[in-house]
């Protein structure tokens, strides 16, 4: 059999996702091809850099970021796209759309692919296909989440890893420390969130801290919803707090004012970004050329909150995976040697992988 990998966007930097995934089999002569998600550009106006493959039998989408399903919006309505059931409701009608389950196996073309809740956003999940000796894709993903678990994966000798914050290591009990300091400040603060990310799960930590003086943009996961997600969805820590904050409605007279789209460029991030004089920006993910813009003048500030791997979480799944393969996403890799000695000899840079496996050997 042989199986072949090939990259055609997120390779080298923080770039929409796209990965091409061809399998035959050695008693067949036609072969199965994959797409692993279908990410649209992050940056306003910019190609997102790849285009649908020929003869594509399917697409698997990780979860519902933009960089992640919203090239979707070019693809060809008769492929069959699947995604789990929390992610579907946010995919473009015109598809042929197959559920997922956020747990489990599901037999697609004759591959058994399975999945797992990925620990990044609601719904979101990583992808197992087994072919060859197990080919692994991380999608986004995080080992630090309260709210969102993430399930161990079935082992793969090659590893397509989110390794979106490069080789940072610091926690995200370190960001949420810094983010601290800034409820003192005299300005309500507004902040530019995924919807279906960490908006939700920012509320929980405030919470927990008997801090409720924040509101949750009227687009972002509800306390409710995510309370009536599959089990394996949710952590059953977060439940309880998640049963506290149900029914809360938006209040702009608050502190802290979770508002979604991440970039701020359109809704209600975008209208109180207008207002510098009431609201101070705090982004804590991905950054657009307008809030670089801003930081860089002292009119927003940044503070990381970890929903992406650190190094050593990226060192734990690898070595858990037993990967002779590795290919990290999502982050430019300059010096191929500091990446091996933190995280092993498997780690390559090829953005095109082939094997051929002896199914008698």
């Amino acid at each position: 059999m042989k199986v072949s990998i090939d990259i055609l966007s997120g390779a080298g930097r923080k770039t929409a996702a796209a990965i091409l995934v061809t399998y035959q089999a050695s008693h067949e002569s036609r072969e199965i091809r994959l797409l692993l998600d279908a990410g649209g550009s992050l940056e306003v106006g910019e190609d997102k850099g790849w285009n649908q493959p020929k003869n594509l039998d399917a697409i698997l989408i990780s979860h519902d970021h933009q960089d992640h399903m919203g090239g979707l919006l070019d693809v060809d309505g008769n492929v069959p796209v699947y995604a789990t059931q929390e992610v579907r409701k946010l995919l473009p009608t015109h598809l042929n759309l197959q559920t997922l389950p956020v747990g489990g196996m599901t037999l697609i073309e004759g591959i058994e692919v399975t999945t797992g809740s990925a620990g990044h956003s609601f719904g979101g999940v990583w992808l197992h296909l087994n072919i060859g000796e197990g080919v692994y894709y991380s999608g986004d993903f995080c080992l630090e989440s309260t709210l969102y678990p993430f399930t161990m994966p079935p082992k793969a000798r090659i590893a397509l890893l989110d390794a979106s914050y490069g080789l940072y290591d610091n926690s995200l009990e370190e960001g949420k420390q810094s983010l601290l300091s800034f409820l003192k400040e005299e300005k309500s603060l507004v902040m530019p969130v995924p919807q279906t990310g960490r908006a939700l799960e920012i509320a929980c930590w405030l919470t927990s801290l008997d801090f409720h003086d924040w509101t949750l943009g009227e687009d972002c996961l509800s306390a409710e919803t995510a309370l009536a997600s599959p089990i394996e969805g949710i952590c059953a820590d977060a439940r309880p707090v998640l049963e506290c904050i149900k029914g809360r409605q938006f209040d702009f007279n608050t502190k802290v004012i979770l508002c979604g789209d991440p970039d701020g460029v359109s809704g209600l991030a975008a209208d109180l970004l207008l207002q510098p004089e009431t609201y101070l920006p705090i982004y804590t993910g991905h950054l657009p050329e307008h809030a670089r813009q801003a930081i860089s003048e002292d009119k927003a500030h940044f503070v990381r909150w970890n929903v992406h791997p650190r190094k050593q979480d990226l060192k734990r799944l690898i070595n858990h995976l037993g990967c002779d393969t590795c290919v990290p996403l999502f982050h430019g890799m300059k010096d191929l040697q500091e990446w091996q000695t933190a995280l092993g000899p498997s780690v390559t840079s090829q953005t095109y992988i082939e094997k051929t496996y002896d199914i008698n050997s």
